[in-house]
């Protein structure tokens, strides 16, 4: 076997299993150094949430000389995103997007969800044969982020297509930038920008309590975004929305399949499915780190940390610490994350999953796996790239 042969066979064991990862870098300790990377790592459970909490650490910007640095031509959209500002403007945005997420606004979107799982599998129904991630766990966050958002209907596959460029040049699809993709995403943000200012053009047009009739509605007062914060966020808001959400919900049509007594559990009422939602959550992460870098000099589990210094926090292994440990955790440990910067739409999210347990377990009688499920190649949101489902329905 070649080298590279031998590197993409353990990289996709450890993508359909980080768990002896996680427990070598657990035998290291809650803190350790890494010298490839220059970077201190974070397994613990309790020190992973003290550092996402702590205010003397803060996200890391983009390199100096990049497009999305200060001083870059896209900069303003990069700082302007809920997931990559501080200080002030992380509060106000925060503040803002927070709107869309009132117990009022939660509630309504509850049934929103509903109403998209059953158009789902009524696309579906009595096809035996899926891809669970195509045509399930892909979809849906399409449709709620795009509710959330009030993206056009007919614009919504293409508006995807938009972000996942941006995503891919920005980093953000695997932590590191591939060159040849920056170009594209610089062009996607203007395209994006165009499409948002044509929609908020026609504001009769808009969905009622979505970001962007909040936003027409905040116009010219206090609370006004501006038209880079407003296009950066529904970057931001499809990005965090989707990329979570379809790799959680593909982690629990995955369960299904090879669980059977799961899905006979759904059927008779006898599974409490958030809490099936949080467990999934805790064992597979869907996003399995963040980085942080020091504001200051200060100690962390004995160890001197300096100005500057990145810390990246394993957050699969942070989980993977707190489901081994014999405790009964009744949450999703840090999945979403923690402190200033703990997801937004952890509850939508959550939602997606509850909903989509009880729906297949009223419509179907059996599931199995259908072929080899393909994972993503990237480590950073890991997640099913397809899943082969044969279904049995009712």
């Amino acid at each position: 076997m070649s080298t590279r042969s031998a590197r993409a066979a353990v990289t996709e064991a450890l993508l359909k299993c980080p768990a002896p990862l996680y427990e070598r870098m657990h035998r290291k300790g809650p803190l350790f150094w890494s010298r490839p990377d220059e970077t201190w790592v974070v397994t613990g459970y309790e020190l992973a949430r003290l550092v996402l909490r702590d205010p003397r650490f803060h996200l890391p910007g983009p390199p100096p000389e990049s497009e999305w640095s200060e001083s870059g031509s896209h900069g303003g959209f990069f700082q302007s995103m809920l997931l990559a500002s501080e200080g002030d403007r992380h509060t106000r945005l925060r503040r803002f997007l927070g709107r869309l997420l009132t117990p009022r606004a939660v509630r309504a979107q509850t049934l929103q969800v509903e109403a998209a799982v059953t158009a789902l599998l009524d696309g579906l129904e009595r096809r035996t044969a899926v891809d669970g991630v195509a045509e399930i766990s892909a979809r849906l966050p399409v449709t709620v982020i795009g509710d959330l958002v009030g993206i056009p209907e007919g614009d919504r596959r293409e508006v995807s297509e938009i972000c996942r460029a941006i995503s891919r040049g920005g980093g953000m699809a695997s932590g590191q930038p591939p060159g040849d993709d920056v170009g594209t995403a610089l062009t996607r943000v203007d395209e994006l920008g165009r499409r948002v200012q044509r929609w908020m053009d026609t504001p009769e047009r808009l969905i009622p309590g979505s970001l962007l009739a909040l936003a027409v509605e905040a116009k010219d007062t206090a609370d006004a975004l501006s038209d880079t914060e407003i296009v950066a966020n529904v970057f931001s808001l499809y990005i965090a929305g989707h990329d979570t959400s379809r790799n959680m919900l593909s982690g629990l049509l995955m369960r299904l399949a090879t669980r059977p007594e799961l899905l006979d559990g759904l059927s008779a009422g006898a599974v409490d499915t958030s809490a099936e939602v949080d467990r999934l959550l805790l064992a597979e992460s869907p996003l399995t780190f963040t980085v942080r870098v020091a504001r200051q000099e200060c100690e962390l589990d004995g160890q001197r940390i300096r100005p500057g210094d990145k810390i990246r926090v394993m957050l699969g292994a942070a989980n993977h610490e707190l489901l081994t440990s014999g405790v009964q955790a009744d949450h999703s440990g840090v999945s979403f994350g923690e402190g200033r910067h703990v997801c937004l739409g952890a509850h939508l999210a959550r939602t997606e999953g509850r909903v989509m347990l009880e729906a297949v377990g009223r419509r179907w009688s059996g599931l199995r796996l259908a072929g080899e499920p393909v994972w993503t190649p990237h480590f950073l949101h890991r997640g099913l790239q397809s899943l082969p489902l044969e279904i049995a329905w009712r």
